[in-house]
């Protein structure tokens, strides 16, 4: 008989998992003391969602704070402008942009079975929160804040607009990449109206480049790997030559084999302490599907997934193949 209450209540908590935004809404003003988490190995998303909402929830007379297991990269201090520094007893955790607790890195032991209300818009997207919004249509998860800061009843000021449009403009890669909509776009013009400096935000964003990151892309063209007929591209970046650089120069290094004229997917792997994580991006292959099959996941266009345990050539190698086969069944 356990067993069978045990299974009920599992099934009974699967269904109050999934929420409206309006819900979402909801349990945001009724609860208080927010800790926001970001995921690690931040991007512009995940720390738009974190100080756009914090600032959202501290206008509607919250206790809120962003944490995450990585700092604050320098080019997106700008966020900083939007919130108060608070600290208090914790109450209510909210994760972003986080598909899977493992993607918390050293907080997963922290909050990975604690987290109150999640909010993401990855396919892939992993149930671990008591109560959870995912739409994976959105382009960003800034899109998705953006419509739930509007329900919280807040008004959106130049900082926190400026927060939601680095995370929507970031991870379309300025518009650019096929997750963009028309509704995107609206989104980030509405967003415009508020009056913070878009044109030097975009500079900041994808145009400035450190003497480190310049030298960081000339490595990595010049040791590109060229396979499938020069559809495919992967290079891989060592430990020893990535301590050399700061993370907010390697961030944005995912993008690069795929600008060549030619390339459909492109892959970099980057070592870490214990494993080599892989970032795929591609024009029209399902790289998500790529990477599930070795545990990741992501988007359609974009995605990463980690190996353990293998020297870098058996990675390649497995990569390779699995893109191979992916760029034949296309043909």
């Amino acid at each position: 008989m356990q067993d069978l209450q045990d299974l009920k209540d599992m099934k009974d908590l699967n269904k109050a998992t999934n929420v409206t935004l309006k819900e979402a809404a909801q349990f945001l003003l009724s609860h208080d003391d927010f800790v926001i988490i970001s995921h690690a190995n931040p991007d512009g998303d995940t720390f738009g969602c974190s100080y756009g909402l914090c600032s959202a929830l501290q206008k509607a007379g919250k206790r809120a704070k962003i944490v995450c297991a990585d700092p604050l990269p320098a080019n997106f201090f700008h966020l900083k402008e939007a919130v108060a520094e608070q600290e208090f007893e914790e109450k209510t955790i909210v994760s972003v942009d986080i598909a899977d607790t493992v993607l918390m890195g050293k907080l997963e032991s922290v909050y990975g079975d604690k987290v109150d209300l999640a909010i993401d818009h990855h396919l892939s997207h992993i149930p671990f929160a008591k109560k959870r919004y995912v739409d994976d249509e959105a382009a960003a998860c800034c899109e998705i804040i953006y419509d739930l800061i509007k329900l919280l009843g807040v008004e959106i000021d130049a900082a926190m607009a400026q927060c939601i449009y680095t995370g929507i403009a970031t991870d379309t890669g300025c518009f650019k990449f096929s997750n963009t909509t028309r509704l995107t776009h609206e989104k980030a013009g509405e967003l415009m109206e508020y009056g913070f400096d878009c044109a030097a935000l975009n500079y900041r964003l994808f145009d400035m480049k450190s003497r480190a990151r310049i030298r960081l892309e000339q490595y990595a063209l010049e040791h590109l790997d060229f396979f499938a007929e020069g559809k495919g591209a992967i290079v891989a970046l060592n430990k020893q030559l990535l301590d050399t650089v700061d993370s907010e120069d390697v961030n944005g290094i995912s993008s690069l084999p795929r600008t060549i004229e030619g390339v459909e997917v492109g892959v970099v792997l980057k070592e870490k302490e214990d494993c080599w994580k892989a970032s795929m991006r591609s024009l029209k292959i399902n790289v998500q599907e790529i990477c599930g099959r070795f545990g990741g996941g992501g988007h359609l266009n974009a995605a990463g997934c980690s190996f353990k345990n293998m020297n870098i050539e058996e990675i390649i190698e497995k990569v390779k193949a699995a893109i191979e086969e992916a760029l034949a069944g296309q043909a």
